[in-house]
């Protein structure tokens, strides 16, 4: 397989931090280069009942975590170039697995972190890494937490 597309998601946890870091170390050995993308999700409300005001301060919130988003990402950007890996970094909008699975059709693996919630935390969460790796169309690599591999 010949593999020079990385996709890499981030959510900017150490999670993704050691998958990017695992995806810097592949992309290093097979000559790739590593797309880092943050799906940022726009959190759905029922029922404004404050309308414009409530809608303002969200405006706000979400200007002040979109540009905190993009200093991480440049900041993982620069960790690629520092190790001498071409990269590129993006944020998209959307639903995190719907979005990580359109992009994986543009690349040749995808390097994700797996946080590894077990029980009631993943049924209501649910499983971004997993729906990923039932519905990406290129091979999916996940990466779990640094607490489970001391395990």
């Amino acid at each position: 397989m010949n593999v020079k597309r990385i996709l890499c998601p981030s959510d900017f946890s150490d999670c993704s931090r050691g998958a990017l870091e695992f995806a810097i170390e592949l992309a290093q050995r097979l000559g790739a280069s590593i797309r880092i993308v943050h799906v940022f999700q726009l959190p759905q409300y029922a029922g404004f009942e404050d309308g414009l005001a409530m809608a303002a301060a969200s405006a706000e919130i979400f200007t002040t975590l979109r540009k905190k988003a993009e200093e991480q990402l440049r900041a993982e950007l620069e960790l690629c170039r520092t190790a001498g890996v071409t990269a590129t970094a993006e944020q998209v909008d959307g639903v995190p697995h719907a979005e990580i699975v359109r992009l994986s059709e543009q690349a040749d693996l995808v390097v994700m972190g797996t946080h590894g919630r077990t029980g009631l935390p993943r049924l209501v969460l649910g499983s971004a890494a997993e729906r990923v790796v039932r519905l990406a169309k290129c091979p999916v690599l996940t990466v779990p937490s640094p607490e489970h591999r001391k395990r």
